[in-house]
């Protein structure tokens, strides 16, 4: 679906991919749109985190037009801790109480409750989740869900470098997208980065030192990989 982008109060939400510590995402995103962006991402934060009411309130207090949820970056995606409500093989997990505070166990409930909190938030139903040019507003927000992107730590063996698990988080985002009508970025696969030019990432984080192609150490993208990012997102949404 097509929106205008220029003008509009856009939140980035996630982990510190989204945040203010790599600002290249912010201004690569505002000098394509147009749009006033704000990086709210939270560094270290699992989806788990992001899922609390705490940290969801950032959104509700900002009042954005656009809101882009980019998390899982400090999600491993193993085998068994991501979950499905019935599309993949999945271990299988029902929905959570978002009447309360998050207290789920698995990337994609985690994933669903932010989903669904939003909604709560906003009044909003299956129908409005896609809404039309004109109804875009801050009281009714535009969602947009980024599948998670590649990243490497520390070595192969790594379970963040497992390129199953990279794709574990890309198929419950995507379940959920779909299951919840929300618009879908999939950076997994339109981000095209050769991942085996990428540097492992190892601690501690140094966030000036660029030694990737994309990235600046295997985990966090530097201005090439925000700026492909900001123009693929522009490319799915700008009216």
């Amino acid at each position: 679906m097509k929106i205008p982008l220029k003008g509009k109060k856009i939140l980035l939400y996630g982990d510190s991919i989204s945040s203010s510590e790599y600002p290249c995402y912010k201004s690569a995103l505002e000098e394509l749109t147009g749009a006033e962006v704000y990086a709210g991402g939270f560094p270290g934060y699992t989806t788990s985190q992001l899922a609390k009411d705490a940290q969801l309130q950032l959104i509700f207090d900002y009042k954005p037009d656009i809101i882009i949820c980019l998390v899982g970056g400090n999600d491993a995606g193993v085998k068994g801790e991501v979950g499905t409500f019935g599309a993949t093989d999945e271990i299988p997990v029902k929905e959570t109480d978002i009447t309360k505070d998050y207290s789920g166990y698995t990337f994609i409930q985690a994933v669903a409750h932010i989903i669904e909190k939003i909604d709560k938030h906003y009044n909003m139903d299956e129908s409005t989740h896609m809404l039309s040019a004109e109804d875009i507003s801050s009281e009714r927000p535009f969602l947009v869900f980024c599948t998670t992107l590649p990243q490497k730590r520390s070595n192969r063996f790594n379970k963040f470098s497992r390129s199953d698990n990279w794709l574990r988080k890309r198929d419950a985002v995507v379940e959920c997208c779909n299951k919840y009508k929300v618009h879908c970025i999939d950076f997994y696969n339109l981000c095209d980065w050769d991942f085996s030019k990428e540097p492992y990432w190892v601690p501690p984080t140094d966030v000036h030192t660029n030694r990737g192609v994309f990235t600046m150490d295997g985990v966090h993208p530097n201005q090439k990989g925000y700026e492909d990012m900001a123009r693929i997102i522009y490319n799915e949404l700008a009216l």
